[in-house]
């Protein structure tokens, strides 16, 4: 099968997903192009040369068996150049934003004109394939995202690892290794709520630590320990008693799956994907985001102060890690997505 996949400029999970899938249908025996721009190429490994504009779509999709945009706005031009091939769009993030606006009223007639165009349109979680439907979408289904570090974690003995390895890891870095470690792995960046996790930080025991991207302009000096980015998050989430996911949204965030694979207790706001996650073997955060803190900080407290019960329902989510798709499980299933489109 000849796969047209097409993506906007990416940095993180929607970057990696793509070319996790394009290396999975390549090892299938499918011929896989992506269009996209030569930064998020080079950035992911990406094969293919051509930039994702419409005449680019538009010339490959002719040998194309199918096009799949991965985003709202590679969907935008892909809806556009796919032509009378069919067209699949996988939506990562939310495509309408709160309030009312001119702009947003724009960009829903724009969203409902590309979800309706599409054969089929995936959500990486359910509010997505919700907010699909409620746009028009013909056909809607769950898509999810898979992690390619679960299968290593699940397989990972997490006292052994701990044992041996996790004095050293926080050594490394100043922190104590006496000390419960409240982990957050995040980008800094609006929607991923670091100044909640900070306010949160000053709330309760442990060591709470940031590992991400963009730290250089955060208040150094506080109750939250940067320490930067990893390329290796791993070790982080073995040597972690408790994950603090703070985000206005997430669909089923990759970071969530791994700590699940881990063995680590996650702490989450009830946002996205996540209740599909972490429900009944995780804590969630209900209310706004202003005013968030407190309560996720209520949550890491009785997380640390209940060891036990805490334990119990991380291997509850271990257990839950183990029936998810790998990698060539889930390429298998697009080829049978790609082939239903087609007839």
């Amino acid at each position: 099968m000849r796969i047209l996949l097409c993506l906007a400029s990416a940095a993180g999970g929607i970057g990696t997903h793509v070319a996790d899938l394009a290396t999975s249908l390549s090892r299938a025996g499918h011929d896989v192009h992506v269009v996209t721009d030569d930064t998020t190429r080079a950035r992911f490994d990406l094969p293919g040369d051509a930039p994702l504009t419409v005449s680019s779509v538009r010339r490959l999709s002719r040998d194309a068996d199918v096009v799949h945009a991965h985003g709202f706005r590679a969907g935008l031009v892909a809806a556009v150049g796919a032509g009378a091939t069919p067209f699949v769009i996988s939506l990562h993030n939310p495509i309408r934003g709160a309030g009312v606006s001119p702009r947003r009223l724009v960009g829903e007639l724009a969203a409902r004109a590309v979800i309706r165009r599409a054969d089929l349109v995936t959500g990486a979680s359910s509010d997505l394939v919700d907010d699909a439907l409620a746009l028009g979408a013909r056909r809607a289904e769950l898509a999810p995202v898979p992690s390619p570090r679960v299968p290593e974690l699940l397989a990972t003995d997490r006292t052994v690892w701990r044992r041996a390895e996790r004095t050293a890891l926080l050594s490394a870095h100043g922190l104590d290794s006496r000390e419960s470690l409240v982990l957050t792995i995040a980008r800094v960046a609006p929607q991923k709520g670091i100044d909640v996790l900070a306010d949160a930080a000053g709330q309760a025991p442990g060591q709470w630590v940031l590992v991400g991207p963009g730290q250089d302009d955060l208040p150094k000096g506080g109750a939250l320990h940067l320490v930067g980015e990893s390329h290796d998050v791993r070790p982080w989430l073995l040597a972690a008693d408790v994950l603090v996911v703070p985000s206005e949204w997430e669909a089923r965030a990759l970071v969530v799956q791994e700590a699940m694979a881990a063995g680590t207790p996650v702490v989450a706001r009830r946002v996205g994907g996540l209740p599909d996650l972490i429900d009944g073997v995780g804590l969630l955060v209900d209310g706004p985001q202003a005013g968030a803190a407190g309560p996720i900080a209520r949550a890491v407290s009785a997380t640390l102060e209940h060891p036990d019960r805490s334990s119990q329902a991380a291997d509850r989510a271990r257990q839950r890690a183990r029936g998810w798709d790998g990698l060539d499980q889930s390429a298998t299933r697009w080829t049978l997505r790609y082939s239903a489109v087609q007839t």
